[in-house]
């Protein structure tokens, strides 16, 4: 997990996205002009309570200890004493001992704290991951449930991830019902709720009357009276001689059909008329009545059948498939009808027709599930929204059922590495408690050994080094401010007389970062102490422009006393200037291996907000270099075109300086700005001359003129000296 540094929101940084510095390596060294955010990030890590809005993640326990402006104003110009340092004398050799052995065991501690830490956050990620892993699985459920008519119920549950998967989780699972089956049950309650469906209702099962029973039962016959009864008795087929009379003879035939003689007269034709009489044609004509009621009875009933499955709603014919009953119905009824004719055909046999009611009751038992489905829907339908609930509840059960596995798994990872964690929280608390035990020792070490006298020597002994003898530090005499420092010009007779402001820059850089440096290795007070290994060290701008001569000594400071040995947790050098930038990376190592491993650079950058960007060792040039380089970030909008006047007129005097043409350079900008019809470019012309460039009317005239505009001149000065060979190599790099 990274270190990392967040701002925004303050000063000249974006309001609400903020610029991220990754800062998990040992030093980190920051460049960027006067004005790009440096001093906004010291400022923070200075009082972080009053930025609210920035933040800073860093493992384990650290305390900034920072030099910026706010730290020399606080310690120096607005107070005129200092606090003392606390370091150990190096007069007592054998506590000294005890100390830097307790010391070391203390760092041993930190770093077995800092370890133990490190295992926590990795089986914490892994349990994290766990859980976002069955996140993951729980929620392409909800894929499945919005393709169905089940969406409505996600609403609120989609986004996000969590959210879904926490609903799921609470659920007791028991419902192993499948989300296709809930979606069918819910678009059915969804049909049916304004349009109920209708039960079937079926006819009674086609019967014919007991007088047409009767009648078809008992056989026809004819009159007694006829001398043919005894013959068509004795032959029994009454019938066959009905057709031969109805389809064979007619009024004027005489010649039999049978025989072919002519024995037809009309005495035969009497006695045959005699035998089918009245009563005879009566009771045939009846059961030619029933056959044709029964038939059509029998297209009805069906028909009405065929309509009251078609006409209910959820009569699905795949499912429920009614059609091989009725027709099984259908069969029976025709074989009944089938006896009906046979008998009309042969009035004297006897018909008893079938019952139909083994071949009706599948229907009838068909039609009553159907029926319980209906009511069981008109009953959902009264009750909609209490349906519609008790859906939605077991569909959220019917996922947990379903996802059981994979939060099984979870459950399984999770204990895991709860029991590996907990395991881990009592080693660290052990840890926590002889460290605490050490430090005490350390302390109560230190108490009896510690003093600012040593401090003082140090930092008298460093000034003395650096060519600084004007003025010294002093413990002060005032008895209210006991273990505090002061500044103190040798020769005066007035000690509590401050010396700070009558100091040169170079002067008060050197003596306030001395100060730091104490700080830094030291303790603020004789009874307390804070691990090397939990500070952070934050250097903003140790060098002015008024301080230059004392570069290499900064740098060589922060280098041997800060970032040498890494015994500090983090250190942060900030810096406008370059020389200084790069003097820190030429004292650190050369291979680029260990560089990498130890180092982080950045570049701030001011165009409207602020903005970091990362660089790399190779990416430094000098100071003439680098004025080129702020002329192309104002052309690809990384910096603010208010600058461009000066850094021009720089680069000029620079280079026509370095080539002696400085002479001549002035004469061709009188030349350029005579010829300038635009009062404003004339004061840009003036401006870069070095006769004139204070000029405060020149200045304000320049105001709001289109960088653009700046550019193309500054290219014609190259023109009109000869030089523009030099300006497209630098433009080019």
């Amino acid at each position: 997990m990274a270190d990392t540094l967040s701002i925004k929101g303050v000063a000249s940084y974006h309001p609400s996205s903020p610029e991220t510095l990754d800062i998990t390596k040992q030093n980190t060294f920051i460049f960027g002009l006067n004005g790009s955010g440096k001093s906004t990030i010291s400022n923070f890590l200075y009082k972080a309570d009053e930025y609210p809005s920035c933040s800073i993640s860093v493992e384990g326990n650290y305390t900034p200890i920072v030099y910026n402006q706010k730290f020399v104003d606080d310690h120096f110009v607005n107070s005129s004493v200092q606090e003392g340092v606390f370091t150990l004398s190096k007069d007592n050799a054998d506590l000294e001992a005890q100390i830097a052995i307790k010391s070391k065991l203390r760092e041993k501690l930190l770093d077995a704290f800092t370890e133990t830490k490190k295992l926590i956050d990795a089986a914490e990620s892994a349990q994290r991951k766990a859980t976002d892993s069955a996140i993951e699985e729980v929620f392409k459920q909800k894929y499945i449930i919005e393709k169905t008519s089940l969406d409505p119920f996600l609403r609120s549950f989609k986004t996000p991830k969590r959210k879904f998967y926490e609903q799921v989780k609470m659920q007791k699972g028991v419902t192993n019902e499948t989300i296709e089956a809930l979606d069918h049950e819910y678009q059915e309650l969804n049909q049916f709720d304004k349009n109920q469906p209708s039960k079937i209702s079926l006819e009674p099962i086609l019967e014919i009357s007991p007088q047409d029973s009767v009648l078809l039962f008992e056989p026809i016959v004819g009159s007694s009276s006829s001398q043919l009864t005894d013959f068509i008795n004795k032959v029994d087929n009454l019938g066959w001689v009905k057709v031969g009379q109805d389809n064979y003879l007619d009024d004027s035939q005489t010649t039999c059909p049978f025989c072919q003689k002519e024995t037809i007269d009309e005495e035969f034709r009497s006695e045959l008329a005699a035998l089918f009489d009245k009563t005879y044609e009566s009771t045939l004509r009846k059961v030619e009545l029933v056959e044709s009621s029964y038939r059509d009875n029998i297209t009805k009933h069906i028909d009405s059948i065929k309509s009251a499955f078609a006409n209910c709603s959820i009569y699905d014919s795949t499912q429920h498939n009614a059609e091989p009953l009725i027709e099984l119905l259908e069969h029976a009824y025709t074989s009944n009808l089938d006896q009906i004719v046979s008998k009309i055909k042969n009035p004297t046999l006897s018909v008893k027709l079938a019952d139909c009611t083994e071949q009706f009751k599948p229907l009838l038992a068909l039609a009553e599930g159907i029926n319980k489905s209906v009511q069981a829907i008109i009953d959902k339908a009264k009750q909609f929204k209490e349906s519609e609930e008790n859906i939605r509840s077991r569909m959220w059960d019917s996922v947990k059922f379903h996802t059981t596995p994979i939060f099984s798994l979870e459950k399984t990872l999770l204990d895991e590495k709860e029991e590996e964690i907990q395991k881990l929280r009592k080693q660290q608390e052990k840890i926590r408690r002889v460290g605490k035990k050490v430090a005490d020792r350390i302390s109560s070490l230190r108490s009896k050994t510690s003093n600012i006298d040593d401090t003082i020597e140090r930092i008298n002994e460093n000034l003395i080094s650096l060519g600084i003898t004007n003025f010294q530090i002093v413990a002060s005499t005032n008895t209210e401010q006991k273990n505090f420092f002061m500044l103190s010009r040798g020769d005066s007779s007035d000690n509590t007389t401050p010396v700070f402001r009558s100091l040169s820059e170079g002067e008060k850089t050197l003596i306030t970062f001395l100060y730091f440096i104490e700080k830094c290795n030291g303790s603020m007070s004789k009874d307390t102490d804070i691990a090397a290994k939990e500070k952070l060290i934050v250097i903003d701008d140790p060098i002015s422009s008024l301080s230059q001569n004392y570069i290499y000594d900064i740098a060589s400071l922060i280098q041997s006393k800060i970032i040498k040995g890494q015994k500090f947790k983090k250190v942060i050098v900030l810096t406008h200037s370059l020389f200084f930038f790069q003097e820190l990376i030429k004292l650190s190592p050369n291979n680029a291996e260990q560089f990498d491993k130890k180092y982080t650079l950045y570049r701030l950058n001011k165009n409207q907000y602020s903005s970091v960007e990362p660089m790399t060792r190779n990416e430094l040039k000098n100071d003439y270099q680098s004025l080129w380089q702020i002329l192309k970030d104002v052309m690809n909008g990384k910096a603010n075109p208010v600058v461009l006047p000066n850094v021009m007129r720089n680069i000029t005097e620079y280079y026509f300086g370095f080539v002696h043409k400085k002479d001549k350079l002035s004469g061709i900008l009188n030349e350029l700005a005579d010829k300038e019809p635009e009062q404003g470019h004339k004061a840009f012309y003036r401006y870069i001359n070095r006769g004139s460039h204070s000029d405060p009317t020149n200045i304000g005239l320049m105001v709001n003129i289109n960088p653009q505009a700046y550019l193309e001149r500054f290219e014609g000065i190259f023109v009109a000296t000869q030089d523009r060979e030099h300006y497209d190599c630098m433009m080019e790099q």
